[in-house]
């Protein structure tokens, strides 16, 4: 029996190609790209190497692919609506969902009013966590700014049809988003410990010092932890394991913890360089910042993002 805290050959290999894609296109301009600026022929690459389309039934795709796909995303950083595409692609009708594989038309999946992404999105998605459906706008979109810098809207929803395969597509979202995160973290922490290792004060290296080193280390446990989990979570969902749902929130949660963390300690270790939005890492650590406290669907509402941004003073 395989293990299931390793990715099959196979999903190595597509991990392999998602990766060298990104480091060749998903350049710092790609990554920072705001709400008037989306790459497009970014995301067109993306559906060219199939991703986009990875979950549609006809595909075939399942967790595992969804795993190694959203941990190469998210290590570069890469912009775009992957989590509403994965459960867009398992759910949609043919004719919309080759639309959205082919990456001619973006997704905006969640509970209106605040929907994400809905300023540039072609397909709309409403969900309540347990039945979804394919909507429509009823009426203008009002853009909102985000953390992220992701282009989220409010706007009404008139609901078209519903939605088969609702149950199965959130389990792939959620693993989608747990390993996006996940990657995003690990790459804010493998920039600040390389950082610990080149800077030098008093002589020596920073990450030499208990003070910088031990952060470091702790959060590089609390990922290596979520990365397991966010791997049993995707056999599980492949093997239809009774328990697969419950494992798949707990990854989506697991990786957004791990991934904060790992974004404050980077912080830390870079100082000014860190905090700044123009940094080496500012801008990932945004973007896991506002990915972290988007709740899933089932227990909230975009509405509650805004709220939670409202409160917690963060910008």
């Amino acid at each position: 029996m395989s293990d299931p805290l390793v990715l099959t050959p196979e999903q190595e290999a597509l991990a392999d190609s998602v990766g060298r894609y990104c480091a060749d296109h998903c350049t710092e301009e790609v990554q920072r790209a705001g709400s008037d600026a989306f790459p497009l022929p970014f995301w067109r690459g993306l559906a060219e190497l199939g991703v986009l389309g990875l979950t549609s039934p006809s595909e075939g795709g399942g967790a595992g692919e969804v795993c190694a796909v959203a941990m190469e995303l998210g290590r570069a950083c890469a912009p775009g609506p992957w989590e509403g595409t994965v459960f867009a692609a398992r759910t949609l009708p043919d004719a919309v969902a080759s639309a959205v594989a082919s990456g001619s038309r973006l997704v905006s999946f969640g509970s209106p009013p605040l929907m994400p992404w809905a300023p540039l999105a072609g397909v709309f998605v409403e969900t309540d966590g347990v039945q979804a459906w394919l909507a429509r706008p009823a009426g203008e979109v009002t853009p909102e700014e985000t953390l992220g810098n992701e282009p989220w809207g409010r706007v009404a929803l008139e609901r078209v049809v519903p939605l088969d395969r609702v149950r199965e597509a959130t389990d792939l979202s959620h693993v989608a988003l747990a390993g996006y995160l996940w990657g995003a973290g690990r790459r804010v922490l493998d920039t600040a410990a390389e950082h610990a290792r080149t800077r030098e004060q008093f002589g020596r290296p920073i990450g030499s010092f208990q003070a910088v080193a031990h952060p470091l280390v702790n959060a590089g446990l609390g990922l290596e932890a979520a990365h397991k989990l966010v791997l049993l979570a995707a056999r599980a969902l492949d093997g239809a394991h009774c328990q697969a749902s419950g494992l798949a929130a707990a990854a989506r949660l697991s990786a957004g913890r791990a991934a904060t963390e790992a974004a404050f300690v980077a912080h830390q270790t870079l100082g000014a360089m860190g905090y700044s939005v123009e940094g080496p890492v500012g801008h990932i650590a945004q973007r896991i910042r506002h990915l972290s406290v988007v709740p899933a669907h089932a227990h909230g509402t975009g509405e509650q993002v805004l709220t939670m941004y409202a409160g917690s003073g963060r910008t």
